[in-house]
């Protein structure tokens, strides 16, 4: 961060009077604007497969999947099914297990199940003796409601939220220029100008303190300290900078109490806030799940402040444990079933035309 003195030396008046209007023009074409290089946003497709990730949906995929793979084996009402029908099924089964335990594709096994399901459901249809499994569309259109609804909630919410990051970029600021006061927005600020803070202000951008009285930041963005910070001038030709020195403010930080009139010397991507961002963007905005044992770090922070969190509510963990339970239930009752169907078939001798089923 430039040192007051350096600020002033370009911009003389800047510190009393403000800059004017030909020197705000020069800062801007010099320094830049103070607008942030915008994290990438999530693909819209890749939303939409996340909502595959559930542990319901997993077990109606699953229920939906074994449900064709029956059906072409069986064939209606258990004459029989197509051989070739039955083992290309067969293959898109097994290349559904062998996806999930061998090559370690965890993430996409509900999109590899849903996509599998439906091939089946087709080659069903087209294969004789064209006997569809039902019952597997059925589910299959119950996953794509449960799927559907869930992603135009998170995509409307999405959209909510980017109209309230934009509104929050025009909060007016108070910068003197030519020795008045004006508000103007965020992104209006350049280098130089002379910014006027009060309580509940958010620092519009790295600067240095001219004057403060009892002026009290809550820096907890760059330092995770949840303790304001009492802040004060410091002698113009100090250089150093950074969160611990009382001199020095930063984008993104709040004005938790008192009155204080700082120096712009960064904007934009220049300032600390811009330059996470920067790298944030550079990285692909950070894709990973947010939750308890992700560490609190500067970079996570900022993520939080600029995009819409992924963190997990209290009340969203405990039905995502509850539905892990009933999954973990239905997994171990399916396969007794299954066990016992098997066995009544093998040693009884019960089956299809015993009156049962299997």
């Amino acid at each position: 961060m430039r040192s007051l003195l350096e600020v002033q030396k370009e911009f003389p008046h800047a510190a009393t009077v403000g800059l004017t209007a030909a020197e705000v023009e020069a800062s801007r074409q010099r320094y830049g604007s103070n607008r942030l290089t915008p994290l990438p946003k999530e693909p819209l497709w890749k939303k939409f497969l996340e909502k595959f990730d559930e542990p319901i949906i997993k077990i109606l995929l699953a229920a939906a999947l074994l449900s064709m793979f029956v059906e072409l084996f069986r064939g209606p009402e258990g004459a029989g099914g197509n051989p070739t029908a039955a083992a290309i099924a067969l293959v898109v089964l097994l290349g559904t297990i062998i996806g999930f335990s061998v090559l370690k594709l965890g993430q996409w096994i509900p999109s590899l199940m849903f996509v599998s399901a439906v091939l089946m459901f087709f080659l069903g249809l087209i294969v004789p003796p064209h006997h569809p499994s039902v019952e597997g569309l059925a589910v299959m259109i119950a996953v794509m409601l449960a799927t559907g609804v869930a992603f135009a909630m998170e995509y409307k919410s999405d959209n909510e939220f980017e109209t309230l990051n934009a509104q929050k970029e025009s909060i007016p600021v108070k910068v003197v220029r030519d020795g008045e006061v004006h508000k103007l927005t965020l992104e209006d600020v350049v280098v130089g100008d002379q910014i006027q803070l009060e309580m509940g202000d958010e620092i519009p951008a790295d600067g240095r303190l001219l004057h403060a009285t009892e002026l009290l930041v809550d820096q907890s963005l760059m330092t995770g300290e949840s303790l304001p910070v009492k802040k004060h001038q410091q002698p113009p030709e100090i250089t150093e900078h950074g969160p611990d020195k009382l001199g020095c403010l930063y984008r993104g930080t709040q004005v938790v109490d008192g009155v204080g009139q700082m120096l712009v010397c960064e904007v934009g991507d220049r300032t600390v806030l811009g330059q996470i961002a920067a790298k944030l963007s550079a990285e692909g905005g950070g894709d990973e799940e947010e939750g308890e044992g992700q560490p609190d770090t500067e970079e996570a922070r900022v993520k939080r402040k600029l995009t819409i969190s992924k963190a997990l509510t209290p009340l969203q963990l405990k039905l995502t444990n509850l539905a892990e339970v009933i999954s973990k239930v239905g997994y171990w009752a399916a396969g007794a079933i299954f066990l016992a169907l098997v066995l009544i078939r093998g040693l009884l001798g019960y089956g299809v035309e015993g009156g049962g089923e299997l």
